[in-house]
């Protein structure tokens, strides 16, 4: 295993993690709130709209485990709740505030990624996309795993396509492989240590179908931590 991340806010930078709790419905606090225009009350979507393509400079996370809060940052350094979104909108250029998605059954914007509740990505799955643009600086942040798996050298191309429809154990939980990660301009945008560079979404589209990595559901929850064993892919019981 080489990491685990968090990411309490979608398109906001995550928290890496040294202990993952998996539920059936994904990781223990990821993705459980948005970024919201507070005065028009639209969502944010860096991805799509260059009005928030500065998102991913900020970062969040859980203000205690199993907790509904969420503290940001603008630097790493000082972290305020979101009650206190003052750096956060100066940074952003627009009054920011953070709301958390609505549950099942309520009212509200919904989190887009209830039908992926688990992102997957291989360090070769990495260096694949390197060798394809040398130029370019990479890591896992840029693609947003909440596993990033570590694979031999010598292994290329993206193993984790082979594990769709199968299950496979991780420390104390088991996942199963979906759909591929379709990937979009978010890889492209700015973030501390890592430069806007559209290069990687145009090798993404032109030698990788548009796709990085592996969508998940979670078989058996449990915990994950850095060092866990991984099982290889066995067929899933029908």
């Amino acid at each position: 295993m080489a990491a685990l991340w968090r990411y309490p806010v979608s398109s906001m930078g995550g928290e890496r993690l040294e202990r993952m709790e998996l539920l059936a419905s994904g990781v223990l606090g990821d993705r459980t709130h948005g970024v919201f225009h507070a005065e028009t009350g639209e969502i944010a979507r860096p991805g799509r709209m260059r009005q928030w393509m500065a998102l991913p400079r900020a970062s969040a996370r859980c203000a205690a485990e199993g907790e509904v809060e969420v503290e940001v940052s603008v630097d790493g350094q000082d972290w305020h709740g979101s009650g206190s979104l003052g750096p956060l909108s100066d940074l952003y250029g627009f009054p920011a505030s953070i709301r958390r998605y609505a549950a099942p059954g309520e009212e509200g914007p919904a989190s887009r990624y209830a039908h992926a509740p688990i992102h997957l990505l291989t360090t070769s799955a990495l260096r694949t996309l390197q060798a394809a643009i040398p130029g370019s600086v990479l890591d896992e942040r840029r693609f947003r795993p909440n596993i990033l798996l570590d694979t031999p050298q010598d292994m290329g191309g993206i193993p984790e396509y082979g594990w769709i429809g199968r299950e496979f154990r991780i420390g104390g939980a088991v996942l199963r492989g979906t759909i591929p990660c379709v990937r979009c301009a978010f890889t492209t945008l700015a973030q501390p240590g890592l430069p806007d560079d559209r290069e990687v979404l145009r090798a993404l589209m032109q030698g990788f179908d548009q796709n990085l990595g592996l969508y998940c559901e979670v078989v058996r929850p449990g915990p994950i931590l850095p060092g866990d064993s991984v099982a290889l892919p066995e067929a899933a019981v029908a």
